[in-house]
């Protein structure tokens, strides 16, 4: 709720409760935006870790891939062979997502789109749609599909490289789930910033990742 611009609403409900009150926060990753929230908020918390916070899925291949912008497109055909469906791909920017989505609908792939300015209906339809299997891609933004639960993702497609390393943890999570395995593809180029780069590289390397 906080990642999607409702910090201040939670913020006013929590005043109503300062004197009495007993707050549980959960998240599956701790980015310093909800860290700041989270002691601001809470008095005296105890933090308790599963694993280690921000370490990746070791059930989860991690594929880093250097694809100039002008070809993502073209490459993410190829990648969508790797694995059978369903196949979820991430973009930051909502354009993407919607460009991404055209784009496989006219390459007769069943794929539905979910960003921040869709329709509740919209986002409904598209959720129930590949929940169900009656659809095998979503395109997602970032923001857009977090608190959403799928099952039995074979494949995540990062389009673009999350600026947060926490954020590209929580989206290649999504595959890999239940003890199964699952694979990540990412795309990066000249863009990405060199710390996020380094912040990869130090996960990459953690998990022994080839």
């Amino acid at each position: 709720m906080i990642d999607m611009g409702f910090e201040e609403d939670v913020r006013t409900i929590m005043s109503f409760f300062k004197h009495q009150r007993q707050t549980l926060l959960f998240s599956a990753t701790m980015p310093k935006k909800i860290q700041d929230f989270a002691w601001q908020s809470l008095v005296e918390p105890v933090v308790v870790n599963v694993g280690r916070a921000g370490a990746a899925n070791l059930d989860v291949i991690q594929e880093v891939e250097y694809i100039e912008p002008e070809a993502r497109m073209l490459y993410l055909l190829e990648c969508l062979q790797k694995t059978p469906p369903p196949v979820i791909i991430f973009s930051d920017i909502k354009n993407d997502v919607d460009e991404i989505h055209e784009y496989l609908l006219l390459k007769g792939i069943e794929a539905v789109a979910i960003h921040g300015s869709k329709s509740q209906e919209e986002r409904e339809y598209a959720i129930k749609a590949f929940k169900s299997g009656r659809k095998d891609v979503m395109v997602a933004s970032g923001v857009a599909s977090k608190g959403l639960d799928f099952n039995e993702i074979q494949h995540v497609i990062n389009f673009t490289m999350p600026k947060e390393i926490e954020d590209y943890v929580h989206q290649i999570g999504r595959t890999g789930r239940g003890g199964n395995r699952g694979v990540a593809t990412t795309f990066v180029n000249q863009n990405v910033q060199q710390q996020t780069l380094l912040d990869l590289k130090y996960l990459l390397s953690e998990a022994k990742q080839k």
